[in-house]
């Protein structure tokens, strides 16, 4: 018995090394979070057309496996996750606002003039666009601004410089009188009440939007972005995401929602899927942004009794808009910030989806709820996709606003279990792209300067393997595409990044100088 078993032994040990499939990508040595339902780690994995083969050990790996591409980690302290997914990101307004002048992190006015006059001194004469004030962070007089110093600086050259979260507006007259307007007395504009600035604004080619899109996309390679949600897309920007789509230019995964056009509405009468492009979703608005008051709460502001904030689409237009999404097959995704907007979300949004159901309708934001409205996320199964970095860059002034009902603000923890799960973004270009500070912002909630020292409202924070999670295979989860991709899994898209640390396990102040090494995409190299 001895003598047959013996031979038969050794010939299938001869045939298994030397049948060692061939594949186009090996990593080995590595420390990888693998994200998937155990959240278990590994040391290497096989790509193969674009998808991970197979996932384990290094002696696994290298046993079964052989390619003319092997990656050895040697075991250094560089970490391997999933591709990054921003689940609320504004992909156009982010390659358009890299061509305007940056006021982020002005601390007056004065500063922001200082910049405007730069701009022009380097040769921006016909039309000056600024973007990126926030009146809360100015140090001498943090009252929302009008035209009067803008009006002294730039007499002759139209200046529009919008506000952070892009709800707020302020135009000279220089601008207001080509763009036809009427001259409110202010120069600032709220809401769709600054939009016939836009008719002055650059009409940028579509050679030159291309342009505009493709930077955007290599931004989002080095930040370690795999996926987007890139929120409220004319339907002359998804015509050129398509077209580069098409053409093999674009790279990442595009997760498009719809502007509430007419034009929109009209093209788009089922959803559509170009390779990494998908245009599934429509955005709509129920309010604006609690920075310029612009959120829609129950009550009004204890900073402002006299407003309780701006209601932007009407009850019935907003009816119509979920008729349209239900009826055509389209996730809708809502911004809603204050109590009252996200109470006439969730009503509005549960007349129709009736209960418990499986559309993955959204609320987008999410940031103050009353707490009578809380299980109606779960009860409709409505998905809260929140901004991490939006909780650290408000919450030094968000109790002037709110007073008593910054109790209900921010509640990442309660809404995450309300599904059990939570997507996280960064509503780019409003914060910075970077996911690794929404990971931070998302489990320690403090802002860039390690503020507050202990942490902001602590019992609202994320676990790191909640906010990893939130990042990857929950934000996969949103676009119906968990199956594929967001976890470092056999079958699954090779989307994954390098970094030089381990966010999940270094110390809180090196989160933040943790570096993308690489990124890939279906095993491509797109980043280094």
């Amino acid at each position: 018995m001895k003598r047959i078993i013996l031979p038969l032994f050794i010939c299938l040990v001869a045939a298994g090394c030397g049948h060692k499939k061939q594949v186009d990508m090996i990593v080995i040595n590595a420390n990888i979070y693998t994200v998937n339902e155990d959240f278990s780690k590994a040391q290497a994995f096989a790509v193969n057309d674009g998808k991970f083969v197979a996932v384990g050990s290094t002696r696994y790996i290298k046993a079964d496996y052989k390619s003319d591409n092997v990656l050895d980690l040697r075991g250094t302290t560089v970490t391997i996750y999933p591709g990054f997914n921003d689940c609320h990101g504004h992909l156009t307004s982010y390659g358009r606002g890299l061509l305007n002048v940056n006021l982020r992190g002005a601390t007056s006015y004065a500063e922001v003039i200082e910049r405007l006059k730069k701009a022009q001194q380097d040769g921006n004469t016909t039309c000056i666009i600024g973007e990126g004030w926030d009146q809360n962070l100015w140090t001498d007089d943090n009252s929302m601004p009008t035209y009067h110093r803008l009006n002294e600086a730039f007499p002759n050259t139209p200046v529009i410089i919008n506000r952070v979260d892009y709800h707020a507006t302020v135009a000279n007259k220089a601008a207001i009188n080509l763009a036809g307007m009427k001259d409110n007395g202010t120069g600032l504009f709220m809401e769709d009440a600054a939009a016939p600035l836009g008719n002055i604004t650059p009409e940028y080619t579509p050679q030159e939007l291309a342009t505009i899109i493709l930077t955007a996309q290599e931004k989002c390679f080095t930040a370690g972005l795999t996926s987007v949600s890139s929120m409220g897309e004319s339907l002359r920007n998804l015509l050129i995401y398509d077209l580069l789509s098409t053409s093999g230019q674009i790279k990442l995964r595009i997760d498009a929602y719809l502007s509430a056009s007419k034009a929109n509405m009209e093209h788009f009468t089922s959803t559509y899927r170009n390779d990494r492009l998908r245009i599934a979703g429509i955005k709509l608005f129920q309010d604006g942004a609690l920075g310029s008051r612009g959120a829609l709460l129950l009550k009004p502001y204890s900073d402002a009794p006299k407003t309780r904030g701006i209601h932007v689409t009407d009850d019935a237009a907003f009816r119509a808009y979920l008729q349209w999404a239900d009826e055509h097959g389209f996730q809708v995704a809502t911004h809603a910030i204050g109590d009252a907007a996200n109470r006439y979300a969730l009503d509005m949004y549960g007349e129709v989806l009736k209960g418990e159901n499986d559309r993955r309708w959204r609320i987008e934001h999410a940031q103050v709820i009353n707490p009578a409205d809380m299980d109606k996320f779960g009860k409709f199964s409505i998905i809260p996709s929140v901004q991490p970095t939006h909780c650290t860059s408000d919450m030094f002034w968000a109790e002037e606003r709110l007073g008593d009902r910054i109790e209900h603000a921010y509640n990442f923890k309660q809404l995450m279990d309300q599904l059990g799960w939570i997507p996280t973004g960064t509503d780019f270009p409003v914060e910075d792209i970077s996911p690794i500070k929404t990971f931070y912002a998302a489990v320690f909630r403090k802002n860039l300067d390690f503020l507050p020292e202990d942490g902001y409202r602590m019992d609202e924070a994320l676990i790191r393997e909640e906010a990893l999670r939130s990042m990857t295979c929950w934000a996969a989860k949103v676009s119906f595409e968990e199956d594929v991709k967001g976890s470092i899994e056999p079958g699954k898209y090779a989307d994954f990044i390098i970094t030089d640390k381990d966010i999940m396990t270094v110390s809180e102040r090196e989160i933040l100088s943790t570096r993308v090494l690489r990124t890939y995409v279906e095993g491509e190299l797109v980043f280094k």
